[in-house]
């Protein structure tokens, strides 16, 4: 019953802080940016996403038939790698049709996140034996670590700029230290002097 309240009031956190990232200080609005004729794209977009709603790449990497000889894949291959230093590049979430997008319902998905997240490293700070500051720093490293995981390989597959990756890991950092400190405050036990030889 501990760790699930403790969780909650961590998922509280969490969510707020993701309201106070996102809408109030506009850190990650910073880093985008529009197409000179917008309409232009989006019509060309639409033509070309042949696969609906998905990811797309520009280049895309070619295959050969199956029947094809090696040196038409390595062409293919050649012909890839040259298009893709050169630009333009692009990886990017399209969706080319009408969606009814739900604002409470993606609330509550984003509550659901942090409330599981919570629980997972509540369950986690729950096994360990640390002081306050150690169970807060064991909170905040889970942040580091989400960033590393989730962000971190954007930027080396994906060329997610230097910028945004600082951001995104910095996000993660804050939102679990001051989740942590819920945490940190109902779970996991002090270590004993038995502890601490």
């Amino acid at each position: 019953m501990k760790l699930l309240s403790a969780s909650l009031l961590a998922a509280l956190v969490s969510f707020a802080w993701g309201y106070v990232s996102w809408m109030l200080m506009g850190w990650h609005q910073q880093s985008l940016h529009d197409f000179r004729d917008e309409a232009a794209v989006a019509e060309v977009l639409k033509a070309n996403a042949t696969h609906g709603t998905g990811i797309y790449t520009l280049p895309f990497p070619r295959k050969a038939v199956s029947y094809a000889d090696p040196a038409e894949q390595k062409s293919l291959n050649e012909a890839h790698e040259k298009a893709k230093s050169e630009g333009p590049y692009l990886y990017a979430i399209l969706r080319p049709g009408r969606h009814d997008w739900d604002m409470n319902s993606s609330l509550g998905w984003s509550l659901g996140r942090s409330f599981l997240a919570a629980l997972i490293l509540g369950a986690l700070l729950h096994q360990t034996v640390l002081s306050f500051p150690g169970r807060l720093a064991f909170c905040g490293a889970a942040g580091l670590f989400a960033g590393l995981v989730c962000i971190f390989p954007q930027h080396i597959w994906f060329e997610l700029p230097v910028r945004e990756v600082i951001v995104g890991m910095a996000d993660y950092v804050i939102e679990w230290t001051l989740a942590g400190l819920v945490l940190a405050l109902f779970l996991s036990k002090e270590p004993t002097e038995r502890d601490l030889r």
